[in-house]
């Protein structure tokens, strides 16, 4: 008997040995797609930014760092302010592509810390589509640890910025 992972492999190339090249199915049964995730708006941030430090050539394209110096956020389930710490290691690239890569502390309004991490990179709008990350210790926020959100990042002004964020969730049926 072959090992688990050899049959593994086999059976996934047994499936898509029966999809043709456009998509179809070799034995003429319809493929069924599955249903696209759910957004769940969680807040709007409007950020101030402080100081900027352009670091300079490096490997990857040419580092700039920005400081977070305040702002506000709101949403259905939190609000509060944005402390002022933080910042944005952006990277521009060779062909003018800039990737995030912001580190911010939010407050909630009853006291809470929640540390938010963002990646991401610009689009040929202007914006930014960034992937969030969230750490807290305090019970009530703890869920943020665990989800999977997405944001679009606007300049608004001068050193100011919009980020609205949604959760990902689970896609109806």
């Amino acid at each position: 008997m072959a090992p688990p992972s050899v049959l593994s492999l086999l059976s996934l190339f047994l499936l898509l040995g029966s999809v043709t090249a456009d998509g179809g199915d070799r034995n003429d049964n319809k493929i069924k797609y599955p249903n696209a995730p759910e957004l769940t708006f969680l807040y709007t941030v409007n950020i101030t930014g402080g100081a900027s430090y352009f670091i300079g050539e490096v490997p990857r394209g040419k580092r700039n760092v920005v400081a977070i110096v305040g702002g506000a956020f709101a949403g259905p389930k939190l609000k509060g302010t944005v402390a002022p710490v933080g910042g944005d290691w952006s990277l521009r690239d060779n062909n003018g592509t800039i990737t995030a890569d912001v580190r911010q502390t939010f407050k909630t309004d009853d006291g809470a810390y929640i540390q938010v991490f963002e990646t991401g990179t610009t689009q040929s709008d202007g914006t930014a589509y960034v992937r969030l990350t969230f750490e807290t210790g305090n019970e009530k926020y703890y869920w943020l640890s665990y989800i999977v959100a997405i944001g679009i990042i606007r300049l608004v002004g001068p050193g100011q910025l919009t980020i609205d964020t949604w959760q990902v969730c689970c896609p109806l049926a």
